[in-house]
């Protein structure tokens, strides 16, 4: 088995002459034709592995993929000539795969057809090769283009890799992408829009280390693959999921503090809060809309057709004027909504979430912190170990913090809601590491939710009459500004009630049991 370390790159077509000219090497031109096999219940897909048959210059190959073995960035690969057009069975026997297909028949899912250029490039003491493809996916009816720069370090320090990278970002845009033209093509053949990545479980025997690393990876993936998707079709959900794999990751940097408090894990994770900020307004929007001007205005709707149906007659003065402050208002959020969207747009594409992405890449696979001697200890120090004591600390936060929730600020509340959160992502990235005690971790995790939810539905009422002013003050329509007060009237009240809920959370979540 190869083991092999390599960077993607999504890129616009006409990029291609701007990354090939930065690139001096050894030059060759191919024509990549595939097709990728699996069973009828997709077995191989689910276990993490890509099957293909491809033909190229050097004849047919059969190649065995695992997208999980080393990572994100390092994949198993079985590679083997084959003289026909369907898989070999005898091959696959050789291969971790063969559990996997156990026998059942493989059939055609879907191809690649692509044009490849490559060259060889020598830098700094180390060898990589750069391949940049071009061509179509596709499956059944459907197709997708492909336009992706690959960098492989066959040998010499990961670092260079990186400054590769880096430089050739300098002068096209790159967009790192952790989705295999495995995964892309299963995606377009199950019609998947949004294609998630499956986290990758800990082994419980992982060193602190590896446990970073792994969940670094998936982390990154989920990033990357949060901002395609929003890039591509934008919408709440999108936007969300992206929000949360910002904050998410940056969480993980918080837990793994030992290991990421170097000034480059530092500035990784300053600049997953820029991109968590730069997409707050668009989220806050729409959570006021769907959860407050929505449900108002379908209410006030409902309501004008039973005056009608009752008496015959058009609505009253006073409910025409409720009719029309609350479209005033609908429309000034609208106009926020849609500002708010761009700027979360602009990032995403912006040649600063790209730099975050490669300086994320490289930190998890060639930081200092991966090699230092002074950090060995601790990179060395069972996951398990490391994971107990980091989770014990949380807790122990929260439990304290929470005794007095009447009593807290709503800033106070704010805060005790963000340990929450991240004693949650904690708890379901390091979960894996103690595997004895699933219920109790099931019913950890559903407690830690629970108080993060009422905490937040606190901070979502504390924060609505801001938001409603601002908007309504930006519009500077006077009716929008009468419906912005109504639809946030009443919050002492609710308030109160909200506090009670969050009360009954905190000692449910006091009374769950450790599952480590």
């Amino acid at each position: 088995m190869d083991h092999e370390i390599e960077l993607k790159f999504l890129i616009a077509p006409e990029a291609s002459n701007a990354i090939l000219a930065r690139l001096e090497g050894r030059e060759a031109v191919r024509q990549l034709d595939a097709t990728y096999f699996d069973t009828v219940d997709y077995a191989l897909r689910k276990a993490g592995y890509g099957l293909r048959i491809r033909d190229g210059e050097n004849g047919r190959k059969q190649t065995l993929k695992s997208a999980s073995s080393g990572g994100v960035f390092a994949r198993g690969e079985w590679e083997s000539a084959v003289a026909g057009p369907e898989p070999d069975r005898d091959l696959l026997a050789k291969t971790p795969a063969a559990k996997v297909i156990n026998g059942a028949a493989l059939t055609p899912v879907f191809a690649t057809k692509v044009r490849r250029v490559t060259r060889m490039i020598e830098r700094d003491g180390a060898t990589i090769e750069a391949a940049l493809d071009q061509g179509e996916l596709p499956a059944a009816d459907r197709r997708a283009a492909v336009s992706e720069l690959e960098l492989e370090l066959k040998a010499g320090a990961p670092r260079v890799l990186f400054d590769l990278a880096r430089d050739l970002a300098a002068h096209a845009p790159l967009r790192l992408s952790l989705v295999s033209k495995a995964e892309r093509g299963y995606a377009l053949a199950l019609d998947e829009v949004d294609g998630p990545r499956p986290d990758v479980p800990l082994d419980p025997g992982s060193t602190t280390g590896e446990a970073l690393q792994a969940l670094g990876r998936t982390a990154l993936c989920r990033l990357c693959a949060a901002a395609e998707s929003l890039h591509a079709r934008p919408g709440p959900e999108r936007l969300h999921r992206l929000r949360v794999s910002a904050r998410r990751f940056r969480s993980l940097l918080s837990t793994f503090k030992a290991l990421a408090d170097a000034p480059d894990a530092r500035h990784v994770k300053a600049e997953l809060k820029w991109l968590a900020d730069e997409l707050g307004a668009a989220r806050n929007l729409d959570v006021f809309i769907a959860d407050v001007w929505r449900p108002a205005a379908e209410t006030q709707t409902a309501q004008d057709q039973t005056g009608q149906d009752q008496v015959g007659q058009d609505p009253s003065a006073s409910a025409q004027d409720e009719v029309r402050a609350l479209a005033a208002f609908g429309k000034a959020l609208l106009v926020a909504q849609t500002d708010a969207y761009a700027k979360a747009d602009a990032a995403v594409d912006s040649a600063r979430f790209r730099a975050l992405a490669i300086d994320a890449a490289a930190w998890l696979e060639a930081g200092a912190w991966t090699t230092a001697k002074d950090q060995e200890e601790r990179r060395d120090k069972p996951a398990a170990a490391f994971a107990a004591k980091a989770l014990d600390k949380r807790r122990r936060r929260i439990r304290k913090d929470g005794r007095d929730l009447a009593g807290l600020s709503p800033e106070d509340r704010h805060h005790l809601r963000i340990r929450g959160k991240k004693l949650r992502y904690a708890v379901e990235d390091l979960g894996g590491l103690f595997p004895d005690h699933p219920k109790r971790l099931a019913g950890f995790v559903e407690a830690t939710k629970a108080l993060q939810d009422a905490l937040g539905v606190l901070n979502d009422l504390a924060v609505r009459e801001a938001l409603a002013r601002d908007v309504a003050m930006a519009c500077e329509d006077p009716e929008a500004a009468f419906a912005a007060g109504r639809l946030t009237a009443g919050g002492p009240e609710r308030e109160a009630e909200l506090l009670v809920e969050a009360q009954g959370a905190y000692v449910t979540f006091v009374e769950a049991k450790r599952f480590w």
